[in-house]
C-alpha cells in the first residue's frame, strides 16, 4: 500500500510540474518551419531578351523539395552613372533546415527595364556583367570590365602582383627588367613608415627588396625569389633558367 501511495505521488508531482503547451526539450533534429524567407539567387548567365528593354538571367535556385525555392524575382532596381543595378533573389522556408534542400535547380528571371539596356554595364547582386555579342559576361575581379592588357609587363599587371605581397598597400613596384615571361623589380616593404606626415624620431628609410617574378597564366606574375643583394642574387640557384641579362647588372636594390 505504502508503495502505491508513493507512486501516485511521484505521478502528481509530474503533472504539477507540466506547464500547457510547453514543447519537448529538442533532441537536436531539424529545425521547425519559420515561414518563408528571402535569400540572394546567385546569377550563372546573363543573354539578351525578348526586347532591347530586357535580359535574361539563369540563377541558381535551392532544390530538390517542395518549399525549397518560389518566386525568383528582382527587387531592387536603380539605374545611375550609365549602370543598371538589381538585386536577384528567392524566398525559401526550408533553407534554415539541415538538409532539406541538398540541391540546386536553374532557374530563369527576366530583368526589364524603363527603357532600352544597349551596351550599359549590369551591376546583379552587387557583381558588374558586360555585354559580349548576345551574351554578357561577369567582369574581372582584379580588372573589372576593362579588357585584361595584352602585355604582361604593363603597369596594370605590376600592381596586381605587388597585392599579392606581404608588403604595405601603399607599396609599388618598379620594373628593372621584362619580357613577358620573366619580370624582375624592386618594392619597398612600407614606402611610408612613418606616416603621411614624419613622427619625430621615426627612421624614415624604407625597406626596399628586389623580386623575381615568371609569368604564370591568368593568375598573372608568380614570385619566385627575393633578395637584398646586387645582380641575379639567389634567383639563379632557384630557377636557372631565368635570363641573366634582365639582372646580372643591377645594384643593391
Amino acid at each position: 500500500m505504502r508503495r502505491l501511495a508513493t507512486a501516485l505521488l511521484c505521478l502528481a508531482a509530474l503533472v504539477g510540474c507540466a506547464q500547457p503547451g510547453a514543447l519537448p526539450p529538442s533532441d537536436g533534429g531539424p529545425a521547425p518551419d519559420t515561414g518563408w524567407t528571402t535569400y540572394q539567387a546567385d546569377v550563372t548567365a546573363v543573354r539578351l531578351g525578348a526586347d532591347p528593354r530586357s535580359l535574361a538571367l539563369t540563377v541558381v535556385l535551392l532544390g530538390d523539395a517542395d518549399g525549397c525555392s518560389r518566386n525568383p524575382r528582382i527587387t531592387y532596381f536603380t539605374e545611375e552613372n550609365n549602370r543598371i543595378h538589381a538585386n536577384v533573389v528567392q524566398d525559401s522556408r526550408l533553407s534554415g533546415v539541415v538538409g532539406a534542400c541538398p540541391t540546386h535547380t536553374p532557374g530563369e528571371v527576366t530583368l526589364t527595364a524603363p527603357g532600352p539596356i544597349a551596351d550599359r554595364i549590369v551591376v546583379l547582386n552587387q557583381e558588374p556583367w558586360k555585354r559580349d555579342g548576345a551574351e554578357y559576361r561577369r567582369c574581372d575581379a582584379t580588372f573589372g570590365c576593362d579588357p585584361m592588357p595584352t602585355d604582361h609587363c604593363d603597369p596594370a599587371w605590376i600592381s596586381v602582383a605587388v597585392r599579392g605581397m606581404d608588403v604595405s598597400r601603399h607599396s609599388v613596384g618598379s620594373p628593372e627588367g621584362c619580357d613577358g615571361r620573366w619580370l624582375v623589380m624592386t618594392v619597398p616593404f612600407d614606402p611610408v613608415p612613418c606616416g603621411a606626415e614624419a613622427r619625430p624620431g621615426c627612421d624614415a628609410s624604407a625597406t626596399v627588396r628586389r623580386y623575381f617574378l615568371r609569368w604564370a597564366g591568368p593568375r598573372g606574375w608568380a614570385t619566385i625569389a627575393g633578395s637584398t643583394e646586387a645582380g641575379c642574387g639567389r634567383v639563379r640557384t632557384v630557377e636557372p633558367t631565368f635570363p641573366a641579362k634582365l639582372c646580372a647588372d643591377l645594384p643593391r636594390p
